[in-house]
Formats: structure tokens, sequence, C-alpha cells
């Protein structure tokens, strides 16, 4: 009987990171290269979006979950490559040197995009999972200068909230609109403690939208920079994606990503 309630326990878990992964799915659309993203322009509703039925659907916590039932390369937010418009970015060899943080990495393209001789990259996760999905990524990859991505990078299991590394580079690509809204002025906050004065933040705003629930959370550059300017950053340039250059589809909202640069001040 109790091996019996173990299995169905198993099963019911298996099913539901499943109905997760199908979720993400159709929310931000699932895509291989050369698949085109897309996000749209939210417009403001107050301090909060309203949480719709989406958010039970996919607890935000539960990304282990949904690693472990089999997250494939170019399924739900797994672009399959680092972002087009994030790469042109680095290749113009603007962004800060030192040290470097991708929260949220998945499996570490936009890491060893980074990562060089001179940029140490550190990719966060919450994920055991997701970390080992990156090792192997890592493992092969190439890093932005052509050295091996393994020399450059490493991945840590930890939680962005409390983490205490510090940094002169951030990269923000679908972590902000995975957070639920009521914690997103802690994540500005924290944004200003890791990041060194001087230093920059780069965050890529997708999905945009009028719409209620996530994750993904509907964003727009507004809540970027109501966000990021009373935590203490100044505007560095503000990009829309061009068509050819998205990441991923979004069926809700409109097509479109921003790729925002801010300063610590």
């Amino acid at each position: 009987m109790s091996i019996a309630r173990t299995c169905l326990s198993l099963t019911s878990r298996h099913l539901t990171s499943r109905r997760v992964i199908s979720h993400v799915d159709r929310v931000v659309g699932s895509h291989k290269p050369p698949a085109r993203a897309a996000s749209p322009t939210l417009r403001r509703t107050g301090k909060k979006l309203r949480e719709g039925p989406a958010a039970a659907t996919m607890p935000g916590h539960d990304w282990e979950s949904m690693w472990a039932a089999g997250l494939e390369p170019g399924q739900a937010f797994d672009a399959s490559r680092v972002e087009p418009a994030f790469l042109d970015l680095i290749m113009t060899g603007t962004l800060p040197k030192g040290d470097a943080l991708v929260p949220g990495c998945g499996r570490g393209y936009a890491v060893a995009a980074l990562g060089s001789a001179e940029r140490k990259v550190t990719g966060l996760e919450i994920s055991a999972t997701a970390k080992a999905a990156a090792d192997t990524y890592l493992s092969t990859a190439k890093a932005g200068d052509g050295s091996a991505a393994s020399e450059h990078c490493t991945i840590v299991v930890d939680d962005f909230f409390t983490h205490t590394g510090r940094y002169d580079l951030v990269y923000d690509c679908t972590f902000l609109c995975a957070i639920t809204p009521s914690r997103r002025e802690e994540w500005a906050a924290q944004m200003s403690k890791i990041i060194k004065p001087g230093g920059e933040i780069v965050s890529l705003v997708f999905p945009l939208g009028d719409y209620e629930g996530g994750p993904p959370f509907a964003l727009s550059t507004t809540i970027v920079e109501d966000l990021l300017i009373p935590a203490g950053f100044e505007r560095v340039s503000l990009t829309k994606v061009p068509e050819e250059k998205l990441a991923r589809t979004a069926p809700r909202g409109e097509r479109g990503e921003y790729l925002y640069r801010w300063k610590r001040l």
C-alpha cells in the first residue's frame, strides 16, 4: 500500500512537471534556431501585475521539477542559443570586463558567450538539474574569445536574493519575468548590492504585453526603469531588437524585445 502511494505520488509530480513545461511552451513559445522570438510592449497597470491562474499552474519555486521532467534545448524558455541581440552587443567589445553574472542562466548559452580571458562569468541557477545541463553544455562550448568556455565560466546553485558575489556586469534575460511581481523591488535592490559602482546590468526586456499571470510575467521598459532608477542606476542605452534578431516567440502580446543597458552609479 505504501509502495503504491509512493508510485502514485511520483507519477503525479512527473505529470505536473510536464504540464509546467507545456504551459511555458504555450506562453513563451517553443523555439529552435532560426526561430525568432517575440516580446510586446506592456502597458503599465500599476505597481504590480495581478496574478492570474497561470501563476498557480506554474509555481515560481518549482524550477527543479520542470528541469527534472526533461526540458530539452529549444523547449519553453530555452532558445537553443545566446540571444542574437545580446551576442551583437558582446561583439562590440563595449561591455565591462572583470566578473560577470547571469542569474537564471539555464543551459548557459549567455554564460559561454560572455566568457573570455578578460571576463570570468558565473551562471546562477536555483535548480541542480539545470546546473548539470549547463555544466554539460559548457564542457564543449566555446567562450566569446574562442577559447574553452569551461576555462572562464562556472555554474553555481544559489538563491539570487541572498547571493553575495560582486560583479562588473550582470545579464538578466527571462529572469525578472520569472519573479513574482511582488518581489520586483527586491530584485532591483539586490542588483544594486551585487553590481559594483560603474558596473552595468543588461536587461533583455521580454515578454512584453498587457496580460495577467505567469511566469513568465509581462514586462515593459517602463517597469524596468521604474525599478532600476530608484535603486541607483542610470540608463546607458535602450534598443528595440530588430525582427530578425528576436530570440523567442510570445503568443500572448505584441512581438518584440528591448535590450536595456544600465550603469550602477
